[in-house]
């Protein structure tokens, strides 16, 4: 069995934790026809992409620290804390719990549900904003 828990850690690093947009990077990992929910909001696969392009004009500096992540054949759940500054020095944590399924090697779907833990309350739309 293909270990995709490295996939989904090197997508996060090479297309979220990066606050430049890369096209290439977004391509590698997603698949055109990535579907994403987030706290009942749904992304396509362009709505994604104008999702990262906008969280990256909108952020100073984000990163990812994985709490717990498990792969049962070509799904991946994940426990994460995602930690971000904007450019007018607001922080904040998000607690994140999503599932992704994998197909041909490329992220085509993902559910997740995020808690704001702590920080201001605009920055609760991070998961979805665009």
């Amino acid at each position: 069995m293909t270990d995709y828990k490295n996939l989904i850690k090197d997508s996060f690093n090479a297309v979220v934790e990066d606050l430049n947009y890369d096209q290439a990077m977004v391509d590698r990992y997603f698949s055109q026809n990535y579907r994403q929910y987030v706290d009942g909001k749904e992304l396509d696969y362009e709505g994604f992409c104008r999702h990262m392009k906008v969280q990256k004009q909108t952020l100073k500096n984000i990163s990812i620290d994985f709490k717990t992540i498990v792969q049962e054949n070509h799904i991946v759940f994940t426990h994460h804390i995602v930690s971000i500054t904007t450019p007018e020095g607001r922080s904040a944590m998000i607690q994140v719990i999503a599932e992704f399924h994998i197909q041909d090697d490329k992220i085509a779907y993902c559910n997740e549900l995020t808690h704001l833990i702590s920080g201001d309350q605009r920055e609760r739309d991070l998961g979805s904003r665009q």
